[in-house]
């Protein structure tokens, strides 16, 4: 089946840094930033330059060290915030600057006190003003979802009058549906056979439905796809860059996009940006939790015994994780066991091995016994 490309652009280091608590050190941003780049995503956007001094020093940094990927900076449609964006990447090889645009009545009237026609002007003038510092202009719709779809049309038909590269819908609070969000993809598609507009979705995971509602975008039009390294952001988060590309490579027949990424660095990258933002991946994390590749149940053991795609859907060297574990509890039973002993090099008779699943079960039985502990209740035998 033939594959179309699309463009991975992570959010990480901003949108993922406004999760509380995850502040993070300019040069753990330019780490973070290399690690990106190494992993094979498209565009980083590096930062929100005018929101502080630190800001401006980050974005400036990843710009001079980063070779193929495009950086990014967000801006408000503020003239001030777009000059910062072009001082901070100005030794970007390729750079875009980034300006999200409310388009939602609420934000619009309570937000920006402006109305529709208003909005239409106030776009205008920054896309006159911004075009001739920058090539690339992405114009991010801030409450995209809840927006009017005729009119997220005319501010996307503006926007490609003004010769703008990319157009991308944010669903700010996670509240758009699959059928919503074909909706508006099916009704923006359209600009595309006129106009050589990239379009885009940007969601958040409020209501988990953050990866399912990015691949029904990419099924009716969008080709490029806003994504944070563990899923962090805002409130639940946005879409998990992991569940994306592992979905396409896993389901290509529903999902034939072809994309750029390192599949065996995923893991490597989840473990830095985990380190440095404080942020645990929880263990039951979809690609990269820790118990993705742990089993602990005796009948899903003998299956792995027996054939390991029974109960693993991917290996875990695909992602660069470490190898599945087999952790003993009152869960495990004789297959369980008997793996583990294999693993550790251990031999028991009939009699001990029965002995020892009976002090499992009755001693331990709400915890995970480690090796150690494993050997030592051997040796008591």
């Amino acid at each position: 089946m033939k594959r179309t490309q699309i463009s991975l652009y992570d959010t990480t280091l901003r949108d993922g840094e406004q999760s509380p608590g995850a502040a993070l050190t300019v040069s753990q941003k330019v780490e973070i930033a290399l690690e990106i780049e190494s992993l094979g995503v498209d565009v980083i956007e590096a930062g929100f330059p005018i929101a502080s001094a630190t800001d401006f020093e980050a974005v400036q940094k990843i710009s001079a060290r980063i070779k193929n990927s495009t950086v990014c900076g967000f801006a408000r449609a503020k003239k001030e915030d777009i000059d910062a964006v072009y001082h901070a990447t100005k030794e970007a090889k390729k750079k875009r600057l980034i300006i999200v645009f409310p388009t939602s009545n609420m934000h619009l009237e309570v937000k920006m006190g402006i109305d529709k026609n208003q909005a239409i002007r106030l776009l205008n003038e920054m896309l006159t003003y911004s075009k001739p510092l920058f090539k690339e202009i992405e114009i991010i719709t801030e409450d995209g979802t809840r927006s009017e779809i005729d009119f997220l049309v005319k501010i996307a038909t503006e926007c490609c009058l003004h010769g703008i590269s990319h157009f991308t819908i944010a669903d700010t609070v996670g509240f758009a549906t699959p059928e919503e969000i074909k909706n508006i993809f099916s009704a923006l598609v359209k600009l595309e056979s006129s106009y050589p507009i990239v379009l885009g979705i940007h969601c958040h995971n409020d209501l988990g439905l953050a990866t399912i509602n990015s691949l029904t975008a990419l099924k009716y039009g969008a080709r490029q796809v806003h994504l944070t390294i563990n899923g962090i952001g805002e409130r639940a988060g946005n879409t998990s860059l992991e569940e994306i590309v592992m979905n396409c490579y896993l389901h290509g027949h529903h999902f034939p996009y072809q994309h750029n990424l390192n599949l065996n660095r995923i893991w490597a990258t989840s473990q830095l940006v985990a380190k440095f933002t404080g942020i645990e991946i929880p263990v039951n994390k979809a690609i990269i939790g820790k118990n993705t590749f742990s089993h602990g149940s005796g009948i899903h053991l003998d299956g792995m015994m027996k054939n390991t795609s029974m109960y693993e859907i991917f290996s875990s060297d695909l992602i660069g994780a470490p190898k599945s574990n087999y952790p003993i509890t009152r869960h495990s039973g004789k297959s369980g066991l008997k793996l583990k002993l294999n693993e550790l090099g251990i031999e028991l008779n009939d009699k001990k091995f029965s002995s020892l699943i009976e002090r499992i079960k009755s001693y331990y039985s709400e915890k995970i016994i480690s090796d150690t502990l494993l050997i030592e209740m051997i040796k008591d035998l």
